[in-house]
């Protein structure tokens, strides 16, 4: 029983700890110490170093690490191993062809290969230093010194905690033994860039060690490697700063100097290439930090071949709220204009509404007769009956439906898509302002998001329904004659409605059309078929037009509304409240 378990041991500490052999140049010591090979010399398996006559050399760097193994680095010591595998056995196990078994490191680490013995299996080095190292030997206050031969080695190799005051220092002297100018230049016809030591000091990022930004500089295809992600230090920009989130465009693309922006034909990202100059010295790391629309040129240029408007439109402001996640923003010309001429307009209609009295001297006029009630309802503790009514009559509408569920059904087809997506955008900006480490937030916001990008559609088709829902029962109710009672219909409010989803859904074609449809953006299924026809189409040119004549549109119905029919989506549920505040609880139907 006791062989069984120790073998389960064995087996899980084999899985755990021998993996395909690790490209890093850096040395875990504790790991190395505790491994079969931790009392050999460096020399041992890379003798030829020291014949070298430049350590490191950059050209090696851009090698894999397979191309540097040779079979005889291990069976210089494990004679027995090659043996083995000649007669077809390793491991235990037949072999028919050795080739596999004749790559080590594909399974075997040689810097953290444990023994095969019962203490090795035992062996977890996150227990404290009391219990680990009592497995093997007394304790010891640290771990012992390299040899001196070996000491060079360490210097450099030795991988660097990153709890150590010193580590983004030392990192950065480990990078800049290749890729600072003044120590470089002699190192043969190298490809890779170099960096002036003394300006990297004065970039924003020179006390954040290399490695948080490019996590794989210490392995051998040096040239192949991602760079990290902004967002594990930085939260995306909010859209008033950036105009839009720009989701699927890269940190660098916009932040980095000497890069250009391109767009990846697969992911249909905006990503970026670096510029080489004749010098190789770069100022990559200088950073650019937009201020003024000018910066975003590089991208948002006349035919350009990015998928980019060619105008730098401005951030979705109060006026996008009631349809799309907005910001708290009103700068550009179209939303002033309308938020002044849609108060003028309450101004001038109150004006009216407040200006006669109730036919008596005593009672005074309506606009005295209206604070009077206000101020009674406020402070007779009447806030529950007012949130009551605004929530059943207002919200969801009960009066209406109770006299009619066809006129409540189209009505909902209406407000309640707006309602959603008033809800939907105020969380994701609100969200994104507060809490923007919540990955949710930036959901909300992303247009090509699958879920934001299918509700936004069918919520849009759901507002053009009740349009023509309303239309066909006003033509229907002509046709049999005209009803006591019946308000005439909002002709205008309707066109204006059905021209802002209109045109809303040809934008959103369009935006896909120049993009490609990122990943998700399909599930835009109005957007996406609007765009299948627009392929093959130039609109980067004409996309700003087109931007501005939806926003002109949304402005045309925000200052038509005091004046419309439409205008008792706001005042109805204001006087049912204000009357089950006074005790007059409307007249169920």
């Amino acid at each position: 029983m006791k062989k069984k378990i120790t073998g389960i041991w064995l087996i899980f500490v084999l899985l755990a700890f021998n993996d395909i052999a690790d490209a890093s140049w850096l040395i875990n010591v504790e790991r190395y110490h505790v491994s079969a090979h931790g009392q050999n010399s460096c020399q041992d398996c890379h003798a030829e170093i020291a014949d070298k006559s430049l350590h490191p050399d950059p050209a090696d760097v851009y090698r894999s690490l397979q191309e540097f193994y040779r079979l005889e680095q291990c069976t210089s010591c494990h004679e027995d191993i090659l043996e083995d595998m000649d007669e077809g056995m390793h491991g235990g196990k037949e072999n028919a062809d050795g080739k596999e078994f004749k790559f080590c490191i594909g399974c075997h680490d040689p810097h953290y290969q444990l023994f095969y013995s019962e203490a090795a299996a035992k062996l977890d080095l996150s227990q404290p230093v009391e219990k680990k190292c009592s497995l093997c030997h007394e304790l010891e206050n640290k771990l012992p010194e390299v040899s001196e031969e070996d000491q060079a080695c360490m210097e450099c190799h030795a991988a660097i905690a990153l709890a150590d005051p010193r580590a983004s220092q030392k990192i950065t002297s480990f990078c800049f033994t290749c890729h600072a100018d003044k120590v470089s230049g002699d190192q043969g016809p190298a490809r890779h860039a170099l960096i002036d030591a003394s300006a990297y000091a004065n970039t924003p990022h020179a006390e954040v060690a290399c490695s948080v930004c490019h996590p794989r500089a210490f392995e051998f295809g040096h040239d192949n490697q991602p760079v990290g992600d902004c967002r594990q230090c930085h939260v995306p920009h909010d859209e008033k700063v950036n105009h839009d989130l720009h989701a699927v465009v890269a940190c660098e693309a916009c932040h980095l100097a000497e890069v250009t922006p391109r767009r990846d034909p697969a992911s249909r990202f905006i990503l970026w290439d670096k510029t080489r100059n004749p010098d190789r010295i770069t100022s990559i790391h200088q950073m650019v930090l937009p201020q003024k629309t000018d910066d975003c040129r590089s991208c948002h240029a006349a035919d350009n071949q990015l998928g980019a408007a060619a105008m730098v439109l401005p951030p979705k402001s109060v006026l996008c709220m009631p349809c799309h996640a907005a910001t708290f923003s009103a700068g550009d010309g179209i939303t002033l204009g309308s938020l002044g001429l849609f108060v003028l307009g309450i101004v001038a209609v109150g004006s009216v509404w407040f200006s006669g009295g109730r036919g008596s001297p005593t009672t005074g006029s309506y606009s005295s007769h209206t604070r009077g009630r206000v101020t009674r309802a406020l402070s007779g503790g009447r806030i529950l009956l007012i949130v009551k009514s605004l929530l059943l009559d207002g919200l969801l509408q009960r009066r209406l439906f109770r006299a009619s569920r066809e006129r409540w059904l189209l009505h909902a087809l209406i407000f309640y898509p707006f309602v959603f997506r008033f809800i939907w955008g105020m969380v994701g900006l609100i969200a994104s302002l507060g809490w923007p480490q919540w990955p949710g937030a930036w959901a909300m916001l992303e247009k090509n998001h699958p879920l934001t990008a299918f509700l936004f559609d069918l919520s849009g088709i759901l507002v053009l329904v009740g349009v023509a829902g309303m239309i066909i029962r006003r033509y229907q109710l002509r046709s049999s004659g005209p009803l006591p009672g019946m308000p005439a219909a909002d002709w205008p409010g309707y066109a204006l409605l059905g021209g802002i989803m209109i045109v809303g859904y040809v934008l959103e074609g369009m935006r896909m059309a120049m993009t490609g449809s990122p990943a998700g953006a399909s599930w835009a299924f109005v957007g996406d078929a609007v765009s299948r026809l627009l392929t093959g189409l130039e609109f980067t040119n004409t996309y700003g037009y087109v931007w501005y004549l939806h926003a002109a549109l949304t402005g045309a119905f925000v200052v038509y509304l005091p004046f419309s029919r439409m205008f008792h989506m706001i005042m109805a549920p204001v006087v049912m409240a204000m009357k089950a505040a006074n005790g007059r609880e409307a007249r169920k139907l």
